[in-house]
């Protein structure tokens, strides 16, 4: 074949795959102003972002193997979907109505994967006994298989979707060991061998299971409430995953996962041996770049250096800055109305405050509630002290900060800077240890 003839069958094969190419449309009601389609491809572990225009965002993509995607758009709704290259897809999202539904090739598996009344278990389920619980997990998982029968999919599909069902059905399987002694209110628990068999039966370890995003997770709390027996986490966890962990692609998934998610939220301190293990174990260049990017960022939260600072309205609209709080000590409490936690901690927030009036001490609040009047309504209630501000979400000093999760509570000395990005709380007997060594300065 001369070269003309191969050029020209290059040209051909590359417009069959163009004509061949997927169309991916999104339709949104009551779109978010600047929030973006996020497909997360569970088999290459790629993302691909769309711009939303006029609430529809459209993707032409070819050339992928058919594959699971988890679809995100802002914190209004996730999405399981299944996509082929050469088939096209519609889907129409009404987050506030929670209705979700597909028009074009690919509907009838969508349509089965977004709308079908799968089943599953509540933490609750975890207060049953072992043998009860094992038997409402397996009902589960054949209640699912059943709703896969009456879709009556394409058998390529089926086949698929029943391995992911398994790790769906059994999610909270992995959690019983932790949940059940506390929902049960024991000191200790040993879950016996008809437990533990189950679990070693359904924890396999093989990589090409990451294709299913339950899978991941699944797996990830299988080994770590494995791994952990009341030691130094770290240890416990590196030593589990050397031990029984042999496949490099699940290895990889699990360090990255677990370090990135514990050095993200708890800084670099103590975590010397974590890091290595990650540059050891995990070797993809986005997710090192990744790893590293977080790392960077908390060598900038380190004790000593210039807070990251805010400027947020009071209660009256008066707008406060970290610069106008600068000659005292400042307590940082980042929370909101809606959280739990949050709100248990007020009662110690408001003790502390007591008992330090007068000292050389602010207690800021920080809401990053992004419903203001919820804010209001709560402050406006009279028995919270120290300063009160709304932050709202997606504020500039959260994210320099890392904060993915809240309360979360920051100590400034007095020239503002850095005392501890991640102090103890005010439940926590040390705060006030250290609050004591500081005032002594």
């Amino acid at each position: 074949m001369n070269k003309k003839r191969i050029f020209g069958a290059a040209l051909s094969l590359c417009a069959a795959m163009s004509m061949n190419a997927g169309i991916y449309t999104f339709k949104i009601a009551n779109p978010t102003e600047g929030a973006k389609i996020e497909i997360n491809w569970c088999a290459t572990g790629e993302t691909t972002k769309v711009d939303v225009q006029n609430g529809v965002a459209t993707l032409n993509k070819s050339g992928f193997a058919s594959q699971y995607v988890r679809v995100y758009y802002g914190r209004a709704y996730a999405l399981n979907l299944y996509l082929e290259a050469d088939k096209d897809l519609t889907v129409n999202c009404d987050a506030e109505a929670r209705k979700f539904s597909c028009t074009g090739a690919l509907a009838d598996i969508n349509n089965y994967m977004l709308q079908s009344p799968f089943a599953s278990l509540d933490f609750n389920a975890a207060a049953k006994e072992e043998s009860d619980f094992i038997k409402s997990s397996d009902s589960v998982y054949n209640a699912n298989l059943a709703l896969l029968k009456k879709a009556n999919l394409p058998a390529g599909f089926a086949k698929k979707e029943q391995q992911r069902l398994l790790f769906k059905s059994y999610a909270m399987f992995p959690m019983y060991m932790s949940y059940h002694p506390y929902l049960k209110k024991m000191d200790s628990y040993t879950p016996t061998a008809l437990y533990t068999d189950k679990l070693k039966q359904l924890a396999i370890i093989d990589g090409n299971c990451l294709e299913y995003a339950e899978y991941g997770d699944f797996i990830m709390n299988a080994i770590l409430c494995q791994a952990f027996q009341g030691g130094d986490r770290s240890k416990e966890f590196m030593t589990y995953m050397d031990a029984n962990v042999k496949d490099a692609k699940v290895k990889s998934y699990i360090a990255n996962a677990y370090i990135y998610g514990a050095v993200s939220n708890g800084g670099l301190d103590g975590n010397d041996e974590l890091i290595a293990y990650f540059h050891k174990n995990v070797s993809d260049q986005k997710l090192v770049e990744k790893f590293n990017a977080i790392c960077k960022q908390w060598k900038g939260l380190k004790a000593g250096c210039p807070s990251p600072s805010f400027n947020a309205p009071d209660i009256n609209g008066k707008m406060v800055s970290l610069e106008s709080l600068k000659g005292k000590y400042v307590y940082i409490d980042v929370w909101a109305t809606w959280c739990g936690p949050c709100r248990g901690e007020l009662p110690y927030m408001t003790k502390l405050e007591e008992q330090y009036a007068g000292k050389d001490i602010h207690f800021v609040s920080l809401s990053c509630d992004s419903n203001k009047s919820a804010w209001e309504k709560r402050v406006q209630k009279g028995d919270m002290k120290g300063i009160q501000l709304h932050l709202g979400t997606n504020s500039d000093f959260m994210q320099k900060y890392i904060i993915n999760g809240i309360p979360r509570f920051i100590l400034l000395d007095r020239e503002g800077k850095i005392v501890k990005a991640d102090a103890p709380r005010p439940s926590d007997p040390q705060t006030t240890k250290l609050f004591d060594e500081l005032l002594k300065k």
